[in-house]
């Protein structure tokens, strides 16, 4: 097995009632929102734009960002709650303001990471511009070395993609499992390059199958990709302490390590000043059998490296709703 420092290889008819019928256009019911955990349908118009000059949009960064909270009070609402649950204490307006700005400049760098990335391809240095340390390595290696496949879990945090990027370079084969997106163009965009670097995606809306699927790939000793720091309407999940609340998480990767008997792996991308990302690989996590009661051990160590990785860098933590189970329901 090859280091992760090594070049990277881009490889019937229906009844209508009368009533609706008849209706006046004007009575269109209003557009729902989103899903949670689903990026907001105005942003459609950004996706494009970053996707076609995404020179242009690092660019104005700096000026848009800003911007952002200001024209978006639920975005602002929520990013308050988090705040307050991730720092555990309470915190002033200009404190509040802080972290909205910092997140939402998160958020842009993460989009222009995927564009500028996306016209990057073809270019054999494209992992070394995005990905600066790779943290963990040695233990990675051996881990993967016993030839059981691994489940890698990681977090709506940094830039996902570099971790991908730096994953090709030794794995030959990488599932990254994902639920499509509500928002068309960031779909494009996000699928766009994960099939150019050779990515294999997983979608959760394909059921059953994905799961067949993913099982399989770890028999052969591939890798799965997973994100464990938010659970989805209808996802299998539990609550879990986390900072100054609690999270939902999914039991997804727990479960399906232990049906293939394979490790689980914490990563993560953390962005660094110069733009470029430091990989992180923490110890690996043994999913053990389930537990009869109580919190299950895996998902609670799981939990745990997310935990650690948002404390030290909450304003890169990628979550735009209202991330803790005791804000969920007053979501803005």
């Amino acid at each position: 097995m090859q280091p992760l420092s090594a070049p990277v290889q881009p490889d019937a008819h229906v009844h209508v009632p009368e009533r609706v019928a008849t209706a006046s256009p004007r009575s269109r019911s209003p557009r729902r929102p989103p899903p949670p955990g689903t990026t907001p349908r105005a942003l459609g118009p950004f996706f494009t734009v970053a996707a076609r000059t995404p020179r242009l949009t690092i660019a104005l960064g700096p000026l848009i960002t800003p911007l952002i909270p200001l024209f978006a009070p639920g975005l602002s609402a929520n990013l308050r709650l988090n705040a307050s649950r991730i720092f555990s204490r309470a915190m002033s307006p200009a404190e509040h303001r802080a972290f909205a700005r910092g997140v939402v400049a998160s958020f842009y760098a993460f989009i222009t990471d995927m564009a500028r990335a996306s016209r990057q391809v073809h270019d054999p240095c494209l992992a070394d511009a995005f990905v600066a340390t790779i943290h963990g390595e040695p233990a990675y290696l051996a881990t993967r070395g016993r030839g059981r496949g691994a489940v890698l879990v990681t977090a709506h945090i940094g830039s996902f993609e570099a971790g991908l990027l730096a994953l090709r370079r030794v794995e030959p084969a990488v599932h990254v499992v994902f639920k499509r997106d509500h928002s068309a163009p960031f779909e494009r965009l996000r699928s766009a390059l994960r099939q150019s670097i050779g990515v294999k995606e997983a979608p959760l809306d394909d059921g059953l199958d994905t799961w067949v699927r993913l099982r399989d790939a770890l028999l052969r000793n591939e890798v799965v990709v997973m994100q464990a720091d938010r659970a989805l309407p209808g996802q299998q999940s539990e609550i879990v302490p986390f900072l100054g609340g609690s999270l939902r998480v999914p039991t997804g990767p727990v479960r399906l390590a232990r049906l293939a008997g394979a490790p689980i792996v914490p990563v993560f991308a953390i962005r660094g000043a110069d733009r470029r990302h430091d990989i992180h690989l923490g110890p690996a996590i043994d999913a053990g059998a389930e537990a009869m009661t109580g919190p299950d051990p895996a998902v609670v160590a799981i939990t745990r490296a997310i935990e650690a990785v948002v404390a030290n860098h909450p304003d890169q933590w990628l979550v735009l709703d209202a991330a803790f189970e005791e804000d969920r329901h007053g979501r803005a």
